[in-house]
C-alpha cells in the first residue's frame, strides 16, 4: 500500500466520500506518526497545508486536511480504487473461489462504506443479510426466513439417508466412495466473517490513531493550561508591581524624612553611649581601688589575728612558766626563812612587771583589732554600694544598648528601602519590556488555542462517529459470532451424525456385498438344479429407528452416571454434615448460609432458563392487525412473553446484587441472610413452579404472574433489610438488568399500544387513541436510548463501580414499577376491549371512544388505586418519569464514560465472606484444639493437686496431733513459768531491800566526805594566811645585812639565773624543740631521698620511651592555610551581595546587565565549588597516605582501601553520646527537649573541658 502512495497519487478519503491529490507525506509537529497531506476537489477540508503555524504545502482555505494511511484508498486513472494483490497462491479451486468472493465482496463493502452514516447502515443491513439469514431489517422477513432454514436442515439429513438408501440397489458397484458436496452457505459465512474482520481491523486502526491524536491533543492543551496559568500569574505580579511603584514613590519622601531624624536619634545614642562608656570606666576603676582596699584591710586584718594567736600562745606558756615556779615553790617550802623570802620577792616583781607588760599589749591589741573591725565594715558598706550602682548602670547600659541595636535595624531597614526604591524604576523598565513579550506570547498562544480547539472539535466528533460506527459493528459482530456458533455447532453435529452414518454404511456395504455374492452364488444353485430364474428382495432394515435407539441408549446411560454421580455427592455431603458440629447446622448458622449461596446462583440459571424457553416458545409478531388480534393467538403470547421477561429480568436484577452482595459483605451480614433461608427457599417454588409448567408444555399466556410479581416484590423489600443502605452495589449489572427489563417492558406497552390503535374506530380516535399514539412514541423514543446506555455499559460485568448515588437506583426502581403499571392498564384495556368486540360482534367497525374510555378509567382506577388521576394523565406521568430517569442515567454515562473505566481499573476484589468465615471456623477449631489441649494438661493439673492435697490433709492430721501435744506441753510450761516469776519476785524484793540498805550507806559516806571537804577547805584558808605571813617576813629579811656564807650565796648563785630563763621564753625547752624538728627533717629528707632512689632504680629498669621529634609539618600546614583561606572566600561570597551598577547601563540594555551579572555570580559559585572539591580531594589524598593500612600503593598513584573510602565517603553523624541537664537549670520559659548538636573533634573537645571544669 506504501508503494501506491506517492506525492501527486490521486486518492480517496474512506468514510467521506471526498477525492483529491496527495501533496505531503511524513511526520508532522501537531502529532505523533506519519501523516498524508491531501488537497481535496471540494471544500471539505480543515486547512490550507499549514497546521500550528508550520507549512506542510499550499493550497485554498478549506481545501487541505491530514489523514492517516489507513484512511486513504489509492485510485487508478479511471478513478476506480486500486485494491493489493495476494502474495500466496491459492492451494485449491475452492479456495480461489473464495478469495475470489472475498475479494468481490471487500471491494464492494468498501464501495458501499464510503458516504454517510446511513450508507454504513445500508451496508451493514447489507452484509448481515447475506449472512444465512442470521439478521433482518424488518421483523416481516425474519418469520418469513425462519420456515425457509428449517427445510435446509432437513434436506441435508435427507441428502444423507437417500443416498444411503440408493446404496442398497443391486446395482451398487463396490469400491465406490460417497462425497458429501459442501454447502454453500459456508463459503458465505466465511466470506462474511473475512469481511467483518476487516472492518473491524480498520476501524480498530482508526480508533487506535484517534486515541493517539485525542493523547497528544489533550496534552497539548494541558501545556496551553499551564501557560495561561503563567500568563495570569505574570499579569497580576505586573499589576502588584505598578501599585508597589506608587507606593515606594509616595514612601519616599516620608523615608528621607525618617532617615534624617533617625540619623539625629543616632547621633544622640552614639554620644550618651560614649559617655555612659565613661562612667563605666570611672566606676570600673573605683571599685577596682576599693577591692584593693578591701584585700589591704583584710591582709592587714589577718596579720593583726597571726600576733593575737602569738600573743596568746606566749601568755599560755607564761601561765605555765607561773604553775611551774609556784610548784617549785612548795617543794622548797623547807628552806630557810631569809632564802625564801629573797625569792619569793624577786619572783614576784618579775611576774608583775611581766603581767604589766602583757596588759598594755592586749590593750593595744583589743584597740588596733576594734579599729580594724570598724575599718572593715566600712569598706563592706563601700562594696555595696558600689556593687548595687554597678547593676544600676548594667541596666542602663542594657537599654542603651538594646535602643542602640533598634536605629541600627531601623537604619538598615531604611536603607534597603532606599535601595528598592532606587532599584524599583529599573525593575518597571524591565518589567515593561517582559511585558510585551509576553502579550506577543499570548498572542501567539490564543491563535494556537483556537487552532487546537478546531482539531478538538473536529477530533470529538470523529470519537463519536467512530464510537456509535463501533457499538454498532459490535452488535453485528455479536450477532454474527452468535450465528457462527450456531453454524459451528450445526456442522459438528452433522459431521457426527455423518461420520456415524458412513461407519454404519461402511458396514452395510461389505454385509450387503457379502449377501448379494451368496444370493448370486444361490441363484445359480437354483437356475442349475430347477433350470428357471429366481429372484429374491433383501429386507431392508429400518435405520432411523436404529440410531434413535442407539442414541437413546446412550443417554440412557449417560444419566444413569449422571445419576450415581449425584446420588454420591449427596452422600457424601451427609458423610460431611455428620462431622460437623450442632452449630453448624443450627439456624442462622454456617449451613444457612451456604445454602443461600447457593440458592441466588441456582435461581438466577432458572430464570436465565425459563427466559431462553419463553423465546423459542412464543415468536415475535411481524405485523399488528385486528385479524391477528381478534382471531389468533400469537399477539397473546407475544404480549405474555413481553410481560414474562420483564418480570424475570428485574428478578434476576435483584437476584445479581444478591449474589454481588453476598460475595462482598461481611460474614455478620452473611450469617444474617443465611438466617432467612426458609423463607427465600419457599420463594424458589414459585420459580419451579413455571419450570414444571415448560416441562409439561402447559404454560401459556393464561397463566397469572402475580406469584411472579409477589416474588420480585419479596426480593426488593428484603435486600435493605438484610444489607442496608450502606452495601456496595454491581452497579453494572444491576442497572444492565434494569436496561433488558426496561426494553422488554417497552416492547410490551408498544405492542399493547398498537393493539388500541388497530381496535378503535378508525372514524374517531378520541383520548385512548392519543394515548396509544403518545405510548408507542415515547417507546420509539426510549428504544434508542436504553440501548445506547446498553453500549456504554462497561463489557466487563465485574466492573462494579459506575459513579451513581444509590437515587440513582432508586429512581430506577420507580421506572420498574411504573412501566408495570403501564404495562398491566393498557394489557387490561385490550383485553376489555376484546371481550366487548366479540360479545357485540363489531369486529369489522372497532370500538366506540365511549366505551374505551369506560374500560380504560376502570383498569386504571384498579391498577393505579389511589394515585390514579385518569387513565390518559396517569400513563403520561408514569411515561415522563421513565423518559426523564432514563435520559439522565444516559447523559450522565456520556459525560463520565473515562471516569468509570479508570476507576474500574483501580477496584481490588474483596475476599468472600464465606472465605473469611471458614478462616475463622478453622481458626476457632485450631482455638478448640488448644483449649482441648489445656483442659487435659489441667485436668492432670488438677489430679495432681488432689494428691497433693491427700498428702497435706494427711500433714495436717499429724500437724493437730502434734498442736494438741504442744498445748499440753505449753500447759505444763506455764506452770512452771509461773513458779520461775514467783521466784523471780521474790528475788526482786530482796534486790530492793538490800538496795534501800546500800542507799543509806552511801549517805551516810557521803557525809563523812562532806564534813572532810570542809575541814580541809579550813586548812586551806589558814594554809593561805600562812603564805601571807611568809611573804611579809621574806620582805623584811630583804632589808637585811648582807652576812650570808659563801656556800649560801653560790647556792643563791646556781638558783638565781634559772629564774628569769623560766620566766622569759625557756631556751631550754626552745633548744628542745629545734633538735626535734631538725630531726624530723632529717629523717624526712632520708626517707624521701630512699623513696626516689627506689623509684629511680625502678625506672632504670624499664624500657626507654621513643622519642619524638617536634618537626614542623610544612604540608599540613600548607593544607591548614589553604582551607582557611577557601573557607574566607566562601564565606565573604556569600555574605557579600553584589549588584551591577544600573548607573552606567544605558535604558533598555537593563535585562542585559542582570543576565551578565548573574552568568559571572554563577561563574564565581562554580569556581568556589570546583576549588573546594579539589581540596577536599587534596585532603582525602593525604588522609590516605598518612592513614596505616587504609591505602592500596600501585606503581603510578595510591589507591584506598574499601573500608578508607567508605570512612572518606561517610556523611552521617555518629551518635557520640548524650548529656542530661536538670531541668532547674534551663530558663523559665524554656520547655525541656531533645537538641541535636552536629560538631567537629574541636568542639567535642571543647564540650568535654568546659563540663570537667
Amino acid at each position: 500500500m506504501s508503494e501506491l502512495l506517492k506525492v501527486g497519487r490521486r486518492v480517496e478519503v474512506s468514510g467521506k466520500g471526498v477525492q483529491g491529490i496527495i501533496a505531503y507525506i511524513g511526520k508532522t509537529n501537531f502529532a505523533q506518526g506519519s501523516w498524508i497531506g491531501i488537497i481535496l476537489d471540494e471544500p471539505k477540508g480543515k486547512n490550507n497545508g499549514t497546521v500550528g503555524g508550520h507549512e506542510y504545502f499550499k493550497c485554498d482555505e478549506n481545501y487541505g486536511t491530514f489523514v492517516k494511511e489507513q484512511h486513504v484508498v489509492p485510485l487508478d486513472d479511471n478513478g476506480k480504487p486500486i485494491e493489493k494483490a495476494a502474495k500466496e497462491p491459492p492451494p485449491s479451486k475452492i479456495a480461489r473461489s473464495r478469495q475470489s468472493i472475498s475479494r468481490m465482496s471487500l471491494a464492494s463493502s468498501r464501495q458501499s462504506l464510503v458516504g454517510s452514516r446511513q450508507s454504513l447502515s445500508g451496508s451493514r443491513q447489507s452484509l448481515s443479510g447475506s449472512r444465512s439469514h442470521l439478521a433482518s431489517p424488518s421483523i416481516e422477513k425474519l418469520n418469513v426466513e425462519q420456515p425457509e432454514a428449517a427445510p435446509s436442515v432437513l434436506k441435508r439429513a435427507s441428502f444423507v439417508e437417500t443416498g444411503f438408501v440408493e446404496t442398497l440397489k443391486p446395482q451398487f458397484t463396490p469400491g465406490q466412495s460417497l462425497t458429501t458436496p459442501t454447502p454453500i452457505t459456508s463459503v458465505e459465512e466465511k466470506i462474511s466473517n473475512l469481511q467483518l474482520q476487516q472492518e473491524l481491523e480498520n476501524r480498530s486502526q482508526q480508533i487506535k490513531d484517534l486515541s493517539e491524536k485525542l493523547e497528544t491533543l489533550k496534552l497539548k492543551r494541558q501545556d496551553d493550561k499551564e501557560k495561561l496559568k503563567d500568563y495570569d500569574k505574570l499579569k497580576i505580579q505586573l499589576e502588584q508591581l505598578i501599585e508597589f511603584k506608587s507606593k515606594i514613590m509616595s514612601t519616599q519622601a516620608s523615608l528621607q524624612r525618617d532617615i534624617q531624624k533617625a540619623k539625629q536619634e543616632a547621633k544622640e545614642a552614639i554620644e550618651a553611649k560614649e559617655a555612659h562608656a565613661e562612667e563605666v570606666a570611672d566606676l570600673a576603676e573605683a571599685v577596682e581601688m576599693a577591692t584593693l582596699d578591701r584585700e589591704m584591710a583584710e591582709e592587714k586584718a589577718e596579720s593583726l589575728q597571726l600576733e593575737l594567736e602569738m600573743c596568746k600562745e606566749k601568755l599560755e606558756e607564761v601561765t605555765l612558766d607561773l604553775e611551774i615556779l609556784k610548784a617549785e615553790m612548795q617543794e622548797k617550802g623547807g628552806t630557810s626563812a631569809s632564802g625564801e623570802g629573797q625569792v619569793s620577792a624577786y619572783e614576784m616583781k618579775q611576774l608583775q612587771q611581766q603581767n604589766a607588760r602583757l596588759r598594755e599589749t592586749l590593750v593595744r591589741l583589743r584597740d588596733l583589732s576594734a579599729h580594724d573591725k570598724h575599718e572593715y565594715q566600712k569598706l563592706l558598706k563601700d562594696v555595696d554600694q558600689k556593687k548595687s550602682e554597678i547593676t544600676e548602670l548594667g541596666k542602663t547600659k542594657e537599654k542603651l544598648s538594646a535602643r542602640v541595636e533598634e536605629m541600627e535595624q531601623q537604619i538598615a531597614d531604611l536603607q534597603e528601602q532606599v535601595d528598592a526604591a532606587l532599584g524599583a524604576e529599573e525593575m518597571v523598565v524591565i518589567l515593561g519590556e517582559q511585558k510585551l513579550t509576553l502579550e506577543e506570547k499570548v498572542a501567539q498562544l490564543q491563535d494556537e488555542v483556537a487552532e487546537l480547539e478546531a482539531l478538538q472539535d473536529m477530533n470529538d466528533q470523529l470519537v463519536e462517529s467512530n464510537a456509535e460506527l463501533e457499538a454498532d459493528l459490535r452488535e453485528e459482530l455479536d450477532m454474527a459470532h452468535a450465528a457462527t456458533r450456531e453454524a459451528l455447532r450445526d456442522r459438528d453435529a452433522a459431521l457426527e451424525t455423518i461420520a456415524d452414518r458412513e461407519q454404519t454404511i461402511s458396514k452395510f456395504r461389505n454385509l450387503v456385498h457379502q449377501l448379494q455374492e451368496q444370493s448370486l452364488e444361490l441363484q445359480k444353485r437354483l437356475e442349475k438344479e430347477t433350470s428357471r430364474p429366481v429372484s429374491a428382495l433383501p429386507e431392508i432394515a429400518d435405520f432411523k429407528k436404529m440410531f434413535a435407539e442407539t442414541k437413546a441408549h446412550t443417554k440412557a446411560v449417560d444419566l444413569e452416571l449422571r445419576r450415581v454421580e449425584a446420588q454420591q455427592l449427596q452422600h457424601h455431603i451427609k458423610y460431611l454434615t455428620a462431622f460437623m458440629p450442632e452449630s453448624f447446622m443450627t439456624r442462622g448458622g454456617d449451613h444457612d448460609a451456604i445454602l443461600t449461596l447457593l440458592l441466588i446462583p441456582r435461581l438466577i440459571h432458572k430464570t436465565e432458563i425459563l427466559l431462553g424457553q419463553i423465546k423459542d416458545k412464543f415468536a415475535q409478531i411481524s405485523k399488528v392487525d385486528r385479524a391477528t388480534i381478534l382471531k389468533g393467538h400469537s399477539f397473546e403470547q407475544y404480549a405474555f412473553r413481553c410481560r414474562m421477561s420483564y418480570y424475570i429480568y428485574t428478578l434476576e436484577a435483584i437476584l445479581h446484587q444478591y449474589n454481588f452482595s453476598l460475595n462482598t459483605c461481611k460474614p455478620e451480614t452473611l450469617l444474617k441472610v443465611g438466617s432467612n433461608y426458609p423463607e427465600m427457599a419457599a420463594q424458589e417454588k414459585i420459580i419451579d413452579g413455571f419450570v414444571e409448567l415448560l416441562k409439561r408444555d402447559q404454560l401459556d399466556e393464561n397463566v397469572p404472574t402475580d406469584s411472579l410479581e409477589k416474588c420480585v416484590g419479596y426480593f426488593n423489600n428484603l435486600f435493605p433489610v438484610l444489607f442496608g443502605t450502606e452495601c456496595k452495589l454491581n452497579q453494572t449489572q444491576l442497572l444492565s438488568d434494569y436496561v433488558k427489563g426496561l426494553l422488554s417492558v417497552v416492547d410490551g406497552f408498544n405492542l399493547e399500544a398498537t393493539a388500541i390503535r388497530c381496535l378503535i374506530e378508525t372514524a374517531n380516535v378520541g383520548d385512548i387513541g392519543l394515548l396509544a399514539q403518545h405510548v408507542m412514541t415515547t417507546a420509539e423514543q426510549l428504544h434508542p436510548q436504553l440501548k445506547s446506555i446498553k453500549r456504554k455499559l462497561p463489557p466487563d460485568v465485574n466492573a462494579s463501580n459506575l459513579g451513581f448515588n444509590r437515587e440513582i437506583f432508586e429512581n430506577m426502581y420507580q421506572c420498574y414499577q411504573q412501566s408495570g403499571k403501564i404495562v398491566k392498564t393498557l394489557h387490561d384495556i385490550v383485553k376489555g376491549t376484546v371481550q366487548s368486540l366479540t360479545t357485540d360482534g363489531d369486529v369489522e367497525k372497532g370500538i366506540s371512544q365511549d366505551k374505551i374510555k369506560d374500560i380504560a378509567i376502570n383498569s386504571s382506577d384498579k391498577i393505579y388505586e389511589q394515585d390514579d388521576l385518569g387513565p390518559v394523565q396517569s400513563i403520561k406521568n408514569s411515561l415522563t418519569l421513565i423518559v426523564s430517569q432514563i435520559s439522565d442515567v444516559a447523559k450522565y454515562l456520556q459525560d463520565n464514560e473515562y471516569e468509570i473505566s479508570m476507576a474500574n481499573k483501580k477496584e481490588e476484589k474483596p475476599v468472600p465472606p464465606i472465605n473469611v468465615r471458614a478462616d475463622t471456623v478453622k481458626k476457632e477449631l485450631e482455638q478448640t484444639k488448644t483449649l482441648t489441649s489445656k483442659l487435659e494438661n489441667k485436668e492432670s493439673d488438677i489430679k495432681e493437686l488432689r494428691k497433693v492435697l491427700k498428702e497435706k490433709q494427711e500433714q495436717l492430721s499429724e500437724m493437730t496431733i502434734r498442736k494438741e501435744l504442744a498445748e499440753k506441753k505449753l500447759g505444763n510450761v506455764n506452770k512452771d513459768y509461773e513458779l520461775t516469776i514467783e521466784k523471780l519476785q521474790r528475788k526482786l524484793e530482796e534486790a530492793h531491800n538490800n538496795y534501800k540498805k546500800k542507799e543509806k550507806e552511801f549517805e551516810e559516806t557521803l557525809d563523812h566526805l562532806q564534813t572532810d571537804i570542809d575541814s580541809l577547805e579550813n586548812e586551806k584558808g589558814e594554809m593561805k594566811e600562812k603564805l601571807k605571813l611568809l611573804s611579809k617576813k621574806a620582805q623584811i629579811e630583804v632589808s637585811l645585812p648582807k652576812s650570808i656564807s659563801g656556800s649560801q650565796l653560790s647556792s643563791l648563785q646556781s638558783i638565781g639565773p634559772t629564774l628569769p630563763a623560766v620566766v622569759k621564753d625557756s631556751p631550754l625547752l626552745m633548744q628542745e624543740i629545734d633538735n626535734l624538728k631538725r630531726l624530723f627533717h632529717q629523717e624526712r629528707n632520708e626517707r624521701i631521698k630512699l623513696q626516689n632512689q627506689k623509684v629511680k632504680e625502678q625506672l632504670d629498669t624499664l624500657t626507654p620511651l621513643p622519642s619524638f621529634k617536634n618537626d614542623r609539618d610544612e604540608v599540613l600546614e600548607n593544607l591548614f592555610k589553604e582551607g582557611a583561606t577557601l573557607k574566607k572566600e566562601i564565606l565573604s561570597a556569600l555574605t557579600k551581595s553584589s549588584f551591577p551598577p544600573m548607573y552606567k547601563v544605558k535604558p533598555g540594555n537593563g535585562a542585559e546587565a542582570w543576565r551578565r551579572h548573574f552568568l559571572e555570580e554563577r561563574d564565581r559559585i562554580l569556581s568556589l565549588k570546583l576549588k573546594a572539591v579539589q581540596f577536599q580531594a587534596k585532603v582525602a589524598a593525604e588522609t590516605i597516605k598518612r592513614k596505616r593500612g587504609g591505602k592500596i600503593e600501585a606503581d603510578f598513584t595510591i589507591f584506598p582501601t574499601k573500608e578508607m573510602a567508605k570512612a572518606l565517603t561517610e556523611t552521617k553523624s555518629v551518635k557520640v553520646g548524650y548529656l542530661k541537664i536538670p531541668k532547674s537549670c534551663l530558663p523559665t520559659n524554656e520547655k525541656p527537649r531533645i537538641v541535636n548538636l552536629e560538631l567537629d573533634f574541636e568542639n567535642l573537645q571543647k564540650i568535654l573541658k568546659t563540663l570537667l571544669q
